[in-house]
C-alpha cells in the first residue's frame, strides 16, 4: 500500500538497520525494514485508522496511526529511544518493537521474536502511567491489529468525512 506522508524523516541506510539488529540482537521483518529505508518513519498525510482484530479479547478498538517512529532522528523521539524505554525498561512484554503511536500516545508494536512474529499490536497505555510507577503492561491491554507489517499497511483507511 502506498502510504502518503504529511512528513518524514531523514533517510537512513541499511547499515543503519543493521547497525541496530546487531546492537539490539533482534531481526526486523523485511517488510518493515522496506518501509524504513523508503520513509524512516513520519506523519500521514491523513489520519490512518485501523481497527484491532484479536479473536482473544472482547471487542474491537478503534483508533489512528499518528506517527511511525523513525529509526533515527537525532532531534527527537526514535525507534532506540521508544526501544529502551518501553521494551528495556520491560514495560511491554520484551519481544515487542514500539514502531508508532496512536492520538492518545498508546503504542502500535510489532512482535520480533515467538510465534507470532512480525504481528502489529496496539498497546493502550492510557489506563495507568506504567513510565512512571516501572509497572508491566497487563495483557488485557494489548490487542492484535495484524500478522504482519505489510498487512497492518494494507488494512489501513482513510475515515469518512
Amino acid at each position: 500500500m502506498n502510504i502518503e506522508f504529511e512528513y518524514s524523516f531523514k533517510p537512513i541506510s541499511i547499515q543503519d538497520i543493521n547497525a541496530f539488529e546487531n546492537k539490539y540482537k533482534c531481526s526486523l521483518p523485511q517488510d518493515y525494514k522496506q518501509f524504513l529505508l523508503v520513509n524512516n518513519g513520519g506523519k500521514t498525510n491523513k489520519r490512518r485508522k485501523f481497527k484491532t482484530s484479536d479473536e482473544t479479547k472482547e471487542g474491537n478498538i478503534i483508533s489512528s496511526i499518528m506517527l511511525f517512529f523513525p529509526l533515527i532522528d537525532n532531534d527527537g523521539v526514535d525507534l532506540e529511544k521508544k526501544y529502551q524505554q518501553y521494551n528495556l525498561g520491560k514495560i511491554i512484554p520484551k519481544n515487542f518493537f514500539p514502531i508508532g503511536e496512536d492520538p492518545r500516545s498508546n503504542l502500535i508494536c510489532m512482535s520480533l521474536d515467538g510465534s507470532d512474529k512480525g504481528s502489529i499490536y496496539h498497546c493502550e497505555m492510557d489506563y495507568f502511567d506504567y513510565l512512571k510507577e516501572g509497572c508491566e503492561l497487563e495483557q488485557q491491554h494489548i490487542r492484535l491489529i495484524a500478522t504482519s507489517f505489510s498487512k497492518f499497511l494494507n488494512s489501513l483507511y482513510e475515515p469518512h468525512s
